[in-house]
């Protein structure tokens, strides 16, 4: 289901970019799909360690967010799984039109 959106989005950009192409031009048919790829901001914000049993919720008073975050091993292979597919993703739908 997590890595289904790729396939989805491919089917749904796929009539949209020329559309998007012929209405707004090239510029404006990538900042759109830029201020929809941006949307996955917040997504990747969710992307956080569950809280630990006995320990106070709210931010640890130890270290940073991020810093805890690029410790946590679950969220780095899930990280890098995802740097490594979309280093090989081939995305017809931009080179198309």
């Amino acid at each position: 289901l997590v890595v289904s959106g790729a396939s989805v989005s491919g089917l749904a950009l796929g009539p949209l970019v020329p559309l998007l192409l012929e209405t707004y031009g090239w510029r404006g048919a990538l900042l759109l799909l830029a201020a929809i790829s941006f949307n996955l901001v917040a997504a990747g914000a969710l992307l956080r360690p569950m809280p630990v049993a006995g320990e106070a919720p709210g931010p640890p008073k130890d270290r940073p967010g991020l810093a805890r975050l690029l410790r946590h091993g679950p969220f780095l292979r899930y990280a890098l799984a995802f740097v490594l597919v979309d280093a090989g993703y081939y995305v017809p739908f931009v080179h198309g039109e």
